[in-house]
């Protein structure tokens, strides 16, 4: 009975110094959903336990994984993420199609694939480049998403990319290197160099390129906008916002379009409107919005409803299409807005946002 009593002050000892408390939870998806925008939410964040609980972490965050990416953006914050005038784009290697319209291939030593969409009319068809969230698919983003049915009858090419797995830099599920942790892949050169590869092998338009994402896909589409200038005309990002990291070395002046697309309560996107901004890691999304817009030379011109009391301003000059578009989803958390959930389709959206640069 005496050592029983002293194994129980030393647990007791140990359990106080080091504390034991409760492990936060990450955010719940919309279940409230039709069964298209279920399918996103849950195959985009039910894998993401360590990339989208990374992105939403707040500065008081005491699980595990917080603690790991706190000490990872403390290495960023003073070897910041390389500049494009530093990058080296590279040429895809090893492509392979494994069935019809699904591909292989190696950048930089890493595999990627991708799934390729054609229209009736290739040659010199604009190309949307499409980011799944963490833990999905090219396949599962494409089947779930319903992207291909309002996209190819108005001309576009469609590519769905995939994201990889990577130990070293703490991503566990495959997913996209959006800036926050570094050493990781350069998913930015990828793009590019896939975007060269399309034009050469498609005869695609190289002049109008538009990327779009979900989630931690819509975290990379931000990375874009700032670092893929010279390849991209417009991104958008559904689910997603800046990273920290990124932001501290953000440029003044950018003339990529943004569309960027929110739930008013998903949990995962820092805001000013809730308060959340307030212990968060990465900037209010309302914040990133505004330099978007000023980083262009633009200004609020609309703000108008949508959907089921959506929230759609329009940014630009009067002389000028509005380049700058953000979308605050009502009463929405984090998925894919759609018609039947929304009151408007999210594909829609950014077809119409694109057709701006056309």
């Amino acid at each position: 009975m005496k050592k029983l009593f002293t194994s129980f002050l030393v647990l007791s000892l140990v359990f106080s110094l080091f504390g034991c408390g409760e492990r936060e939870s990450p955010p719940q998806p919309n279940t409230s959903a039709d069964n298209k925008t279920e399918a996103i939410t849950e195959s985009s964040t039910e894998a993401a336990t360590e990339a989208e609980t990374t992105e939403s972490a707040t500065e008081t965050d005491t699980t595990e994984a917080a603690t790991e990416t706190d000490t990872a953006e403390s290495a960023t914050d003073t070897d910041p993420v390389e500049s494009t005038t530093e990058r080296v784009v590279l040429d895809l290697e090893d492509i392979s199609e494994t069935k019809e319209n699904a591909f292989t291939c190696t950048y930089d030593g890493v595999k990627h694939d991708f799934i390729l969409s054609l229209p009736d009319e290739v040659e010199n068809a604009p190309l949307i480049v499409m980011f799944h969230g963490a833990g999905d698919s090219p396949e599962n983003f494409r089947r779930t998403s319903g992207f291909d049915n309002d996209a190819l009858p108005k001309g576009y090419a469609v590519c769905y990319v995939g994201g990889t797995v990577n130990g070293k830099a703490g991503r566990n599920s495959r997913s996209w290197n959006y800036g926050r942790l570094e050493p990781d892949n350069d998913d930015v050169g990828f793009i590019k160099a896939l975007v060269n590869y399309l034009a050469d092998e498609y005869s695609i338009d190289k002049e109008h390129v538009f990327c779009a994402g979900f989630s931690n896909g819509g975290f990379m589409n931000f990375r874009l906008a700032l670092e893929g200038q010279d390849t991209v005309l417009a991104c958008v990002s559904v689910g997603g916002d800046l990273c920290k990291t990124l932001w501290k070395v953000r440029p003044e002046k950018n003339d990529v379009g943004m569309l960027v697309v929110y739930g008013e309560n998903d949990e995962s996107i820092p805001k000013n409107i809730d308060g959340s901004s307030k212990t968060a890691l990465d900037p209010a999304i309302e914040e990133v919005i505004d330099y978007m817009a000023s980083s262009n030379g633009l200004e609020k011109k609309s703000e108008d409803e949508i959907g089921d009391g959506s929230i759609l301003c329009k940014y630009g000059v009067d002389s000028d299409k509005d380049m700058v578009w953000s979308v605050v989803v009502n009463d929405g958390k984090h998925g894919w807005p759609t018609k039947e959930l929304d009151g408007f389709s999210v594909n829609e959206l950014i077809l119409e946002f694109f057709e701006n640069w056309r």
